[in-house]
């Protein structure tokens, strides 16, 4: 009962602050995804170490972006096998500062469309992680937006200070009348002393806009979320490679 509460009271938070941001915003959007797939990698520790398992795996994504005066703002939460006893939380935030709108100037240079000030915190069951660096903008024919955030990456139950480098892009395209999207990000962690060995997740998105059918873009996708991620959770060896089929509502 006590998770399912704080998952009923996380995603009223997410839609509160979605809709109050949207009053202050140059422009905000809120969305909730449902992803589904198999062969996702679980991990167990026994006598003989660590023992691997593919599970099937669904997870219900809250999310919200805007843009403000000084700069923009991300957040999400998922849920982790929300049917199951085992529910996971998984949430991050990512506030960034420009120093084109906090000086009221362009700061840009060549294909660079802005600098900014990029921090995260990443928040689940087990802990907290904190990230702070620089944020890019990027300037790339054709894209909707390409971001590359390049962070100190401080993980208080790890040894040491690492980084970590997170591109982020989305290129709408068509084909015919199809209307479709490929996005996501990529994360680049550096190891963190003991055992935490450097990682690598992808998860990009293919996307199509199913309510531009209906005239009504920008509303419902339907597609697929392909992940990839070696050493995950910085494990030595252990790695992930499927596709989840997704359905995404914007609000």
């Amino acid at each position: 009962m006590k998770r399912i509460a704080t998952i009923v009271l996380l995603s009223t938070l997410i839609l509160m602050l979605g809709v109050g941001s949207s009053l202050a915003a140059i422009w905000s959007s809120t969305a909730m995804s449902v992803l589904y797939g198999t062969k996702s990698q679980d991990f167990s520790f026994g006598p003989d170490g660590m023992t691997t398992m593919d599970v099937d795996k669904t997870i219900i994504t809250l999310e919200h972006a805007s843009a403000w005066k000084y700069g923009d703002n991300f957040f999400f939460f998922d849920i982790g096998q929300p049917f199951d006893v085992n529910t996971s939380l998984y949430g991050e935030w990512h506030p960034r500062l420009s120093f084109s709108k906090m000086t009221g100037s362009n700061v840009g240079f060549g294909f660079v469309k802005d600098v900014l000030i990029a921090t995260e915190l990443n928040v689940n069951d087990g802990g907290r992680v904190y990230l702070y660096g620089a944020g890019f903008d990027l300037d790339i024919p054709a894209f909707k937006f390409f971001a590359l955030n390049i962070f100190a990456r401080n993980d208080p139950s790890k040894e040491d200070v690492t980084y970590q480098i997170s591109p982020s892009w989305n290129l709408p395209f068509t084909l015919g009348s199809a209307q479709l999207s490929f996005g996501g990000f990529l994360d680049y962690s550096g190891s963190a002393g003991g055992f935490h060995e450097a990682n690598f997740l992808a998860q990009p998105q293919l996307l199509l806009d199913l309510g531009a059918f209906s005239d009504k873009p920008g509303n419902f996708y339907a597609g697929i979320e392909y992940q990839y991620w070696t050493n995950k959770y910085g494990i030595k060896d252990l790695d992930e490679n499927y596709v989840q089929f997704m359905g995404k509502w914007v609000f």
